[in-house]
């Protein structure tokens, strides 16, 4: 796998038939959602909002993110205040009713409890080439999204790279989402664990990859090889998965060393990125999780 990656394109044709570009659709909402709750909370521009037990508890166990304060109920503070002492982590809780915490968090699930925290921030691909040298004798596994803009598809996309023992998932720098509740809560917990990596220009960066000896796969439905031979594979990989209603685009396809497909039922058009991510991920990284399991 030492040798000069090949051009590939992650054309991840792996559109949802119901799935379309939510870009500004979530933007709009999102703002709707910051509007509300800056009603309550008075939230800045580079605040966010988490909510949920399990991603709060992550979130506050990651001396790489940035604590404004939790907001809980009354009925839930002491528990709290014992976590947040177990995790050794000072943070200001604010008790609110939980009608507000509906408010705050939009209606949606939020198990009582709601973390303001400043976004993760995302490292560049040198940061994170930089940050693993010395790991060269160990292959690297990237997941990179071109354009994919579901926060939740996102999200669950994270969840499964660290469930895969990947290093890192990149994201195109424009046409990606922004750090959200939705986003957080999809990845469960995973996104506090794993390197988010922001790609200033897409083609640029997988000709970068390629001359450090990576080969970059493109999922694309049409690909011309199946997704069996990553089982194979033992050097640093890229797998690149395009938009949800696109797939990749055509210059991300141009640059790729191999296109390749998941094979499915012919009645069916086409899977969620989210799940042929998950299968990539696995097929790439089976051996190696099979090891792990024997250890």
């Amino acid at each position: 796998m030492n040798q000069k990656l090949k051009r590939q394109n992650f054309n991840s044709n792996i559109n949802n038939k119901n799935s379309k570009d939510h870009r500004p659709e979530n933007n709009y909402n999102r703002n709707k959602d910051i509007s509300k709750s800056q009603n309550i909370l008075k939230l800045s521009s580079n605040q966010t909002i988490i909510s949920g037990k399990h991603s709060t508890l992550s979130a506050l166990g990651n001396r790489n993110r940035h604590l404004f304060y939790l907001i809980t109920t009354q009925d839930n503070k002491l528990f709290w205040e014992n976590e947040i002492k177990e995790i050794g982590v000072n943070i200001e809780i604010t008790i609110r009713k939980k009608e507000e915490l509906d408010a705050i968090n939009n209606h949606k699930p939020h198990q009582n409890i709601i973390l303001i925290t400043k976004p993760l921030e995302r490292i560049s691909l040198d940061e994170f080439l930089f940050k693993n040298t010395n790991e060269a004798n160990v292959p690297l596994r990237l997941i990179i999204l071109d354009q994919v803009t579901d926060p939740q598809n996102v999200g669950a996309i994270i969840r499964s790279a660290h469930a895969f023992k990947m290093n890192g998932v990149a994201l195109s720098q424009r046409n990606s989402p922004i750090e959200t509740a939705a986003m957080s809560k999809a990845s469960s917990g995973a996104i506090e664990k794993i390197d988010i990596i922001e790609l200033s220009n897409m083609s640029r960066e997988i000709v970068k990859l390629q001359k450090l000896n990576f080969t970059v796969f493109g999922l694309a439905n049409g690909g011309n090889e199946n997704i069996s031979v990553l089982e194979n594979e033992t050097g640093h990989i890229a797998i690149i998965l395009g938009s949800e209603g696109n797939g990749l685009r055509r210059l991300t396809k141009e640059k790729a060393d191999h296109l390749i497909e998941i094979p499915i039922n012919d009645e069916s058009e086409s899977l969620n990125v989210s799940n042929a991510a998950s299968i990539a991920m696995f097929q790439l990284q089976k051996n190696i999780l099979i090891k792990a399991s024997k250890t």
